[in-house]
This record gives C-alpha cells, structure tokens and sequence, in this order.
C-alpha cells in the first residue's frame, strides 16, 4: 500500500514526476557527465594559460570530470570567444579570456560577436594589478616625481607596453588623462624586446602586469615604483599604489569565465560554486599571490554588471583618446 512506503504518498508522487522532468532538465542535474572543455584565449604557457590550469586543475576534482584546457591565441582573444560563442549552451564549452574580452568591442567594431548578447557571464576568476617599472633613462622614483617629470618635459618620457589597444596601453592612457601628463605610448609585439631596451636605456618604462615585473623588480637597475590596485601586493612590499597619489586611479588586469548565451541557470550556479570554493583555498590562493595574482571571485550577477562597467569604461576612453589599430 502506498502509506506504508518509506516515503508516503506525496514522496512516492514525487519521485514518479522526476521521472516526467524533460531529458535537458535531468541532463542539467548530472551536469557534468563528460569532460568539460576550456578555451583559453592565449596561448600555452601565458600568465592566463597558468592561471586556467591552476585554477581548473582544482575545478574538475570538484566537479569529478576532467577540465581540458584548448589554446586558442590571436586577435586579443577574439579568436577564442568567437569559437565559444558558437558553441552548444551546453555546460561543456567554457572562455577563460582576460580583460581584453571588455576592450575588443570598442577597438574591434567588427567582431563577429557580441560580448553581452552571446555569452553567460559565469564568474570572475582573478585580478592581476598592472606596475609602474621604470628603467636608468628614467631618474624617478615615485609617481609624484614621474609627474613632474612628464610636465616638465611633454611627449618625451616613453612606456612600453606589448600592443596597441592592450589593457597596459590603456592603463598609460588613463593615468596620462588623470595626471594630466602626455607619456609616449611605444607598442611592442613582445615583452623580452621591450625588456631589452628598457635596460639599454631606449625606453623610459614598461607598464606591465605585475606577473611580468616581478621578476624583473631590482634588477639591471630596473625598479617597479608603484602599482595600479587599490590594495596591497603581496610580492611588492612597500611599494604604494598609484591611487595614493592620484586618488581615485584604478586600472587591472581581470580574468573571467564565460559560457555560450543561454547556458542554464543550475550549471552557471554549479560551476560559479565550484569556483568560489577553488578560489578560497589557501594553497592556490598562496600560489596565485606567488605571480603577483590575486584570487577575486564574484558571483554571476556581480560579474555581469562588472563587465558592463568595464565595457562602458574603456569603450569611452578608447573613443576620446582616438585609439585605433589595424
């Protein structure tokens, strides 16, 4: 008789209209139940490649399927996203791209997608603060006295960074607007050709993630002065932020996570949990911080209104500054 089942009559009713849920929606509940790719959108062995590996490595022990990291470098990433925003909402292609992702739309007019229309956000990943590092043809030390410099002498400082439109070369672009000072922005295709001249005096400075400036800070008289977060960098002690100089100035490098638009609600949660929990461990936390990294997970919603920040943030700044590539 049904009363006498464990479950009574409302649980036995219950479990039979599991039973009826449509094949996607039970699909949804047993998400994952394949390997589950990852489109990286810079290529092996990049600050963004190692951070996905370390970050995923931990994902797929919680989610208890493998996470297969695919390169796919060009464009500044859009290669990558364009390949994601085709793909089967389906929980089984993912972009790990990095702030080009909220840059690409205003200097790449012509993508062959919309960041907003055709993606999830599904969750922040990390923030990378940007530095300051000055080489010997460059006699400051602190910000204040780079200002000075730069007003003294209009156009003839020059800073590194590794491309047009890149997130560095925007950084110089907004602290030349906040410090109203004109630093010469001088594109290269890499950072080792830049980091050459830096040190043989032909560059003023680089303005580069602190992944790259950390292994670089004191040597060859090379010197990070500052960094662009609003919070302290755990392998630059003592240096300040520029912010404690030109309040208000602000200007990271981020990853974030996206999925093809219409991924469902219950894997953006799942997978949004899994990476908060990854995220707060200590030991990646610890190795994050050991490249100049720091965790910053965010919730979908949060993330989704960050990004429409960041795309209306930089979209107007390139538009004034008249910024172009190609």
């Amino acid at each position: 008789m049904i009363a006498n089942t464990p479950f009574g009559r409302r649980g036995l009713l219950a479990g039979a209209g599991l039973s009826l849920l449509p094949a996607a929606a039970r699909a949804q509940e047993s998400w994952p139940a394949r390997p589950v790719r990852i489109v990286v959108s810079y290529g092996a062995g990049g600050a963004v490649d190692t951070v996905a590996r370390l970050v995923f490595q931990r994902v797929e022990k919680k989610l208890g399927q493998p996470f297969v990291i695919e390169n796919r470098a060009g464009a500044g990433g859009s290669i990558a996203a364009s390949a994601v925003a085709q793909s089967k909402p389906d929980g089984y292609s993912f972009l790990h791209d990095a702030s080009g992702f909220a840059i690409n739309p205003a200097l790449l007019p012509r993508l062959p997608y919309d960041p907003l229309r055709d993606f999830t956000p599904v969750g922040a990943i990390v923030t990378v603060p940007n530095t300051f590092l000055l080489g010997p043809a460059c006699p400051a030390n602190t910000i204040a006295e780079l200002i000075a410099l730069a007003k003294k002498s209009p156009g003839e400082l020059t800073c590194a960074s590794t491309g047009t439109g890149s997130s560095q070369h925007l950084a110089l672009e907004l602290f030349n607007r906040t410090a109203d000072v004109e630093i010469t922005h001088v594109p290269y295709r890499d950072a080792p050709a830049a980091q050459n001249d830096l040190r043989a005096g032909r560059i003023s400075m680089i303005l580069s993630t602190a992944t790259s400036a950390l292994p670089l800070h004191g040597q060859d008289r090379l010197r990070v002065i500052a960094h662009t977060d609003d919070t302290p960098v755990a392998r630059l002690p003592g240096v300040p932020a520029v912010a404690e100089t030109l309040p208000g100035y602000r200007s990271l490098e981020w990853h974030g996570l996206y999925a093809p638009a219409g991924l469902p609600p219950a894997i953006v949660t799942t997978m949004n949990t899994a990476l908060g929990q990854v995220l707060a461990e200590p030991e990646l936390v610890e190795r994050l911080a050991g490249i100049g990294v720091r965790a910053s997970p965010m919730a979908p919603d949060a993330f989704a209104a960050f990004l429409r920040g960041e795309l209306e943030k930089w979209g107007k700044l390139i538009k004034e500054a008249g910024i172009t590539i190609g």
